[in-house]
């Protein structure tokens, strides 16, 4: 009986590392998987918002695609893994796509990058160590909205 309770202190000291490393594993994925889905959100809405105000001179186009992205300016992550600015193009970005003559009003992609910072990028560092891989854990996010001009006009 004496040595039953060592026992059970000793198992419960293996145990418990591997217990709170699950834990807060799926805790960070979840965070991860949080802003990840705030960043998809955010580039449905531009393209859906980009989409609509097409334009035939490409300058006004710009100009309201840039008016699109300040309208995500001091838009924050739910939990900041990711770095990430509305207002750079390098994170955010929108473009015309394949106009034809048939099809003035090409498509629209929205492009969001967002790197890893922090805690994540040391993460990342360890488990291309274990596995021999090159990732980086950036988060790249292209969305596609088709023109209801295409799809109007095909008879």
């Amino acid at each position: 009986m004496r040595f039953q309770r060592g026992q059970s202190i000793v198992e419960f000291a293996l145990v418990l590392p591997l217990f709170l490393l699950f834990t807060f594993s799926i805790i960070y994925f979840g965070c991860v998987f949080a802003d990840y889905v705030t960043l998809g959100t955010i580039a449905r809405s531009s393209a859906r918002a980009a989409v609509v105000l097409q334009q035939e001179d490409a300058a006004k186009q710009q100009g309201d695609y840039q008016k699109i992205r300040e309208g995500f300016k001091g838009q924050k992550l739910p939990f900041d893994i990711y770095k990430w600015d509305s207002g750079d193009k390098k994170y955010f970005d929108i473009q015309y796509k394949n106009p034809t003559d048939s099809a003035p009003n090409g498509n629209v992609e929205v492009t969001v990058n967002a790197e890893l910072q922090g805690f994540g990028k040391t993460l990342v560092h360890i488990i291309n160590g274990l596995t021999d891989s090159n990732n980086t854990g950036n988060l790249s996010i292209t969305y596609t909205m088709y023109s209801e001009y295409n799809w109007s006009n095909k008879k």
